[in-house]
């Protein structure tokens, strides 16, 4: 990776640990330093993007049903 990517990478690290989006899992548990746990505000982004994926895949179209 380029610099300038590794910086930009680096920054949405930072700005998603600072807002409770993400937190690394080895500051909750002493785990591994590479894995990140999901804070509150990335668990409700989470559940919003499965919904809509659900919505715009089976409720959108007629010929779909969810199961």
């Amino acid at each position: 990776m380029s610099t300038q990517s590794e910086n930009r990478f680096q920054a949405i690290i930072s700005h998603a640990k600072e807002y409770g989006f993400v937190f690394q899992s080895s500051e909750i548990y002493d785990g591994l330093s590479a894995v990140y746990d999901y804070g509150p505000y990335g668990s409700e982004l989470k559940r919003n993007i499965r919904d809509y994926w659900w919505k715009s895949m089976t409720q959108l179209h007629e010929n779909i049903v969810g199961i």
